[in-house]
């Protein structure tokens, strides 16, 4: 029976695991990514990872890595916490392990495990956001990445205040600087999101007020992507998706204010290894 390995390339670990075609992981392995030791490294550690998980048939390797990178011929750019520039990552793991190896962005990844394998497997329309430090996400039709040119999806740099503070894209009001991590950061004033969620759980009414603008501004952005592509189900995952009970209420509220009818179903990712199955997924969707 052949089987699919997906890789979860991040800044600081590697996760990679073997997986069935019905989505099931049989074998899992992390490993620190060492960026700062330099390109050879980090490949080197790719390589390993996949080897620790390899085993019998493999139909396909897929990678989801940090962007910016060309999906199309499989170049990882110049991305913030990897020590890439125009490296052809799928060229050189197709060669290493002779085997059709397929390349994406990583909120693709998790918007595809969402649709393929999570709460989204039932629906034609779906998109994927992911809070963490920014905010991602990824637009899958027919359980197919939509690209568009090549950058579709790139959400959090949609513009939400047109005279809000500049953010790290150079434009202004973009919605990451006003949800996920660096938006709650900013809204609070000072700390981290982790900090924050604490005081927020111990009725600090500021931290409260916080994630609850936080959502308000969430609750535009979606509004906007859903007048866009009127998806059947939006899912939100990332590590700032688990102060949901903190935000969706005024996200929803706000969302519901803004839409002309009725919103899509909006739920919390419950998918385990979201990134390790997205990134397997890259081989189905082939």
């Amino acid at each position: 029976m052949q089987n699919i390995i997906g890789v979860d390339l991040g800044g600081t670990n590697i996760k990679t695991g073997l997986i069935t075609l019905k989505g099931k992981i049989i074998k899992k392995y992390e490993t620190k990514t060492e960026a700062k030791k330099g390109t050879k490294t980090v490949i080197n550690n790719i390589i390993s990872s996949i080897k620790h998980v390899q085993q019998g048939k493999i139909l396909g390797i897929g990678i989801g890595s940090p962007g910016p990178l060309d999906h199309k011929i499989g170049t990882i750019t110049n991305p913030v916490n990897l020590p890439f520039k125009n490296t052809p990552l799928r060229k050189i793991i197709q060669n290493k392990f002779k085997t059709n190896t397929f390349l994406d962005n990583d909120a693709n990844c998790f918007a595809l495990a969402e649709a393929v394998f999570g709460q989204g497997k039932k629906y034609e329309n779906v998109v994927g956001i992911t809070l963490g430090t920014g905010l991602g996400g990824g637009f899958v039709i027919n359980k197919k990445i939509y690209h568009g040119r090549n950058n579709a999806a790139e959400l959090g740099h949609i513009t939400i205040k047109y005279d809000g503070p500049k953010s790290r894209c150079k434009n202004n009001g973009c919605i990451e600087t006003h949800a996920a991590a660096r938006g709650i950061t900013r809204l609070y004033g000072q700390s981290n999101p982790s900090s924050i969620y604490m005081l927020a759980t111990k009725g600090n009414k500021k931290a409260i007020n916080t994630f609850k603008d936080m959502g308000h501004y969430l609750g535009i952005g979606l509004t906007n992507i859903i007048y866009t592509i009127d998806p059947n189900i939006i899912i939100i995952g990332g590590k700032i998706s688990n102060s949901w009970k903190l935000f969706s209420k005024t996200m929803n509220k706000t969302i519901k204010q803004r839409y002309f009818s009725k919103p899509p179903k909006i739920v919390k990712s419950n998918l385990k290894d979201a990134g390790i199955l997205g990134a397997a997924a890259l081989v189905l969707e082939k």
